[in-house]
């Protein structure tokens, strides 16, 4: 006698064994998905132009907690970028990283609330300035965020972007 001695013919309904199938695909996709890797950080560039200026920034458009993930604003502008760069990131943003650094460092930082302001000396002559933002997504960041990034001259917005980056478990 074995243990399956009493199990009746047939006692599993054809709906449980197409519930079983369909669970068993869905996992073995998010499986090959994680595999592959799309279920980890993916970049993409938002870019704007105004007065002559170019404002891109690289960002992590698909992020999941914990990973390091690419930030930066570059300004350029083939007539020269000036003495220094104002950039502007929405500050919502920036609290679902954690910082480990701002290179190259600010000369000053404020902000207004809803805006991080950063100032960042140029080199005399020079025509491009990135900032590039040490960070990844905090452990605790369960959501996305949405940011607006700008370009500023102390007074107005000369070139302005927005982005988005989704947070996966």
């Amino acid at each position: 006698m074995t243990t399956y001695d009493d199990v009746p013919e047939g006692s599993t309904t054809g709906t449980a064994r197409w519930t079983t199938r369909v669970t068993l695909a869905a996992l073995l996709l998010f499986v090959v998905a994680g595999a592959v890797g799309l279920l980890g950080v993916r970049n993409l560039t938002a870019t704007d132009e105004g007065g002559g200026f170019t404002l891109s920034v690289d960002y992590p458009r698909v992020a999941r907690a914990g990973l390091d993930t690419p930030l930066s604003i570059t300004v350029s502008n083939p007539d020269g970028v000036g003495e220094e760069v104002v950039v502007g990131i929405s500050q919502n943003y920036m609290e679902i990283f954690e910082h480990q650094g701002i290179f190259p460092d600010p000369t000053d930082t404020s902000t207004d609330g809803e805006y991080l302001y950063l100032t960042v000396a140029a080199e005399p002559g020079a025509t491009e300035v990135t900032v590039l933002f040490d960070v990844y997504v905090q452990p605790s960041s369960q959501e996305g965020e949405q940011a607006t990034v700008f370009l500023s001259d102390g007074t107005s917005r000369i070139a302005e972007t927005h982005i988005s980056t989704t947070l996966l478990p």
